[in-house]
């Protein structure tokens, strides 16, 4: 499996950062590119559906919520060429006012080499990360 990794300083309280990455739907605040997000369930196996400018979809399920670790995990179910590619956000308190986000992804790589896959998907994490820093520091 590869691994790839992105993490930011925001200036907020763990709780608020938590609040929003632990809302499976409020991704299409932050996600860059977005324009709508709907989830089918609740908790854990629910599924989400990523609409992008362009309509191109992307499809995820809610793999874990851990609401005491601050994490949570969801699965890519649409074909890419990150294949069984399970993403983990984290969130860790540095002090009454600010936490750290840990975004990471494992996957195989499919039909481009590993090292393209990793910079592309490393490249989209840090980009989603200053996002929601940005969202959540208005």
């Amino acid at each position: 499996m590869t691994h790839v990794s992105s993490h930011i300083t925001i200036q907020a309280p763990l709780y608020a950062i938590w609040q929003m990455i632990s809302d499976f739907g409020a991704a299409g605040e932050y996600l860059v590119g977005v324009v709508s997000c709907t989830v089918e369930g609740e908790g854990v196996g629910a599924l989400r559906t990523l609409t992008y400018a362009d309509d191109s979809t992307i499809l995820e399920r809610l793999a874990t919520l851990d609401e005491a670790a601050h994490q949570l995990s969801y699965a890519l179910l649409t074909e890419t060429p990150f294949g069984d590619c399970l993403t983990t956000m984290t969130v860790h308190e540095l002090g009454s006012y600010q936490g750290k986000l840990v975004w990471s992804a494992t996957f195989e790589p499919i039909g481009i080499p590993a090292n393209e896959a990793m910079s592309l998907l490393e490249g989209t994490l840090a980009v989603n990360c200053l996002a929601l820093k940005q969202l959540l520091e208005r």
